[in-house]
């Protein structure tokens, strides 16, 4: 048999076995790479649907967190990651959308490197303030803000994020004289607040609901156009008068570029599951957030949607990052 020949049969013999893998698929752990750092809403988010996918998959989803420059350390090694399907990331509107006009560095192609799976779930901001603060509205806060303008402090998450965009907003739309400080986990924001070392917070309501039940927070506003169903007392900036604000953050899996279709169709079904769960479903929304799940196309609408209101908030802004 001469060279050529056998080397028709040997790609026959892929062409025909890969249906069989892919059949086969998973056959070990998934890796969910998470760009963010543990404890805050985004790996939060990924670990509850993650543990659910395993089930459905029957092979552990395990989360991976990376963290570092508003989540480009993370998705970049997701997207440099074999596109086999056993590696896949968690991505939200900041490493979606937001990073394509913030930086100047692109660490990765958000059209090129990056292959959607679906819609997470979408999640309104909150800004709070330490429950001993004597601010108990906006008003009042914005009020003592320009008073004496960089006095006062408002935290958010790392540049890249849909709090770090959100405080500009806020103080673009409502001239609170307000300095911002970037954290890199909400956790060290929360113990900053708690501790009454900074003035403010904006950040996702999920990993802030306990300490508002609680009643060690007390929260101003929420964000979004509507109350929080967790917090439907909280009213939102809009309510109090800057009815042009509007703000919210909403998460994907994704997946490397070149990943065969039938392993995204398999995880997208698996993710569609997991948030039909009543033990997925039940506790995003008791958590504030909204299940939203749907086919990998749906992401790319949603891309396509949010891509000029940001565009126009970040060039506002003037924040353009290394």
């Amino acid at each position: 048999m001469n060279r050529t020949a056998t080397a028709r049969i040997a790609a026959l013999s892929l062409c025909l076995a890969a249906p069989l893998a892919l059949a086969d698929y998973p056959e070990r752990a998934i890796t969910l790479i998470v760009p963010a750092a543990a404890g805050g809403n985004a790996d939060i988010t990924a670990r509850l649907i993650g543990q659910e996918m395993g089930r459905q998959l029957g092979q552990p989803v395990v989360v991976e967190n990376r963290v570092g420059a508003g989540g480009r350390i993370g998705t970049q090694a997701m997207a440099r990651a074999a596109a086999d399907g056993y590696t896949i990331g968690y991505a939200h509107v900041g490493t979606l959308v937001l990073h394509r006009f913030l930086f100047k560095q692109q660490l990765y192609d958000l059209d090129r490197d990056i292959a959607p799976i679906g819609l997470v779930a979408e999640t309104p901001n909150v800004i709070v303030v330490n429950a001993a603060s004597p601010y108990r509205d906006l008003k009042s806060f914005i009020d003592a803000s320009r008073a004496q303008p960089e006095r006062l402090t408002m935290t958010s998450a790392d540049p890249g994020t849909t709090s770090e965009v959100g405080v500009k907003l806020f103080i673009a739309q409502t001239g609170a004289a307000v300095r911002q400080i970037p954290y890199k986990a909400t956790a060290a924001q929360l113990s900053d607040l708690l501790g009454g070392h900074v003035d403010s917070m904006m950040e996702n309501l999920p990993p802030l609901i306990g300490n508002l039940k609680d009643g060690r927070l007390r929260a101003l506003a929420v964000t979004t156009r509507t109350r929080a169903a967790s917090n439907p007392d909280v009213p939102t900036v809009a309510e109090q008068g800057y009815p042009d604000y509007e703000q919210s953050a909403w998460s994907a899996l994704v997946a490397p570029a070149g990943t065969p279709p039938a392993v995204i169709a398999r995880l997208n079904a698996a993710m569609n599951q997991a948030l039909r769960s009543d033990s997925v479903g039940k506790e995003l929304r008791s958590r504030s957030q909204e299940p939203l799940g749907g086919t990998p196309q749906d992401v790319q609408t949603q891309i396509r949607k949010e891509l000029p209101k940001w565009e126009g908030i970040i060039k506002a802004a003037g924040t353009t990052l290394d």
